[in-house]
């Protein structure tokens, strides 16, 4: 595996940013969840792309104007973390994964904790917990009416809060 992005150090978080690291869940996804995430995304018959770029299906992602934060996709044969402009990524890419295997090793290990520090120090789009992989995101890309769209994405969040 290949990681060559930096994590946001907790010591460069705000005081505020501090307490919403230390409110959000450092609980693993765990190896049930992460496989069904690697299933569904090697075997999305969407997953294509054009000059390299996702332009929809293929990952889970947001696709909105300008930074769209960090997505999953199984790119040129291999699951990729990468972020999202415009809807289109992985680029650049922050993590690839030799093979399945792997990747679910290393998702079942995340939290949304450890997540919302990944940013890759290269470019001034990536910020703390900025629309970063959650566990509440990885149930939404398993959904079957999955969409990148936030506003789908939104209304599934309200209509988990409403349970």
């Amino acid at each position: 595996m290949e990681l060559p992005t930096s994590n946001i150090s907790y010591q460069s978080l705000t005081e505020a940013e501090q307490d919403t690291y230390r409110a959000l869940s450092d609980e693993p996804y765990g190896g049930v969840l992460a496989a069904k995430v690697a299933g569904k995304l090697r075997l999305d018959p969407s997953s294509v792309s054009r000059n390299g770029f996702y332009t929809s299906g293929g990952g889970l992602y947001h696709a909105h104007r300008d930074y769209c934060g960090i997505g999953l996709y199984f790119f040129e044969g291999k699951f990729t973390l990468g972020e999202v402009n415009d809807g289109m990524g992985p680029h650049p890419i922050l993590a690839t994964f030799e093979g399945e295997e792997q990747f679910v090793a290393w998702l079942s290990r995340q939290s949304d904790q450890g997540m919302s520090v990944i940013a890759d120090g290269r470019y001034g789009s990536a910020r703390f917990n900025n629309q970063t992989i959650t566990r509440l995101r990885l149930e939404w890309y398993l959904e079957e009416h999955y969409s990148p769209g936030w506003n789908t994405y939104c209304a599934y969040v309200r209509e988990k809060s409403q349970w």
